[in-house]
């Protein structure tokens, strides 16, 4: 029975072994340094108020379902996801939002890891869980197709 178990675990595992790689593309919202600041811009609006756009750092699309997934955001310069510990695994930048959305592309779906308000919950809910227990969601139907 034990030999079954890890079997499953093993071939669970195969299926999830997307990485993110991030795009050479400079009009994409990534970066080499996920510690860099500086991918987050400032504009101004009409009213003369200030906003920062957040943007994702070291990012890549999950080939099943076309999604960006970032191993890091630049509201959380020193918060990144392990590739190791959550392969597959990353901040979905929302445009005009400074959510801090983690998810994990698992079995061509995109399940959620968690959303965090601030950069230590969004540490806290990866020390929580593992890229494992985040996928077993596809089979309680908590997943989405992109």
């Amino acid at each position: 029975m034990r030999i079954a178990t890890v079997l499953v675990s093993l071939a669970a595992c195969s299926c999830m072994g997307f990485t993110i790689t991030p795009s050479t593309d400079d009009s994409s919202s990534s970066s080499s340094d996920p510690g860099d600041a500086s991918d987050a811009t400032t504009t101004s609006s009409t009213d003369g108020a200030t906003t920062t756009t957040v943007t994702g750092v070291d990012c890549g699309p999950d080939p099943d379902t076309g999604v960006v997934l970032c191993l890091g955001i630049s509201s959380c310069p020193d918060v990144s996801v392990d590739p190791d510990l959550y392969p597959g695994c990353g901040f979905r930048v929302h445009d005009g939002s400074d959510v801090l959305d983690l998810e994990c592309a698992c079995y061509g779906q995109i399940c959620p890891i968690g959303i965090a308000s601030t950069c230590d919950q969004a540490t806290a809910l990866m020390q929580d869980q593992s890229q494992y227990t985040v996928c077993m969601q596809v089979d309680e139907g908590r997943c989405t197709s992109n």
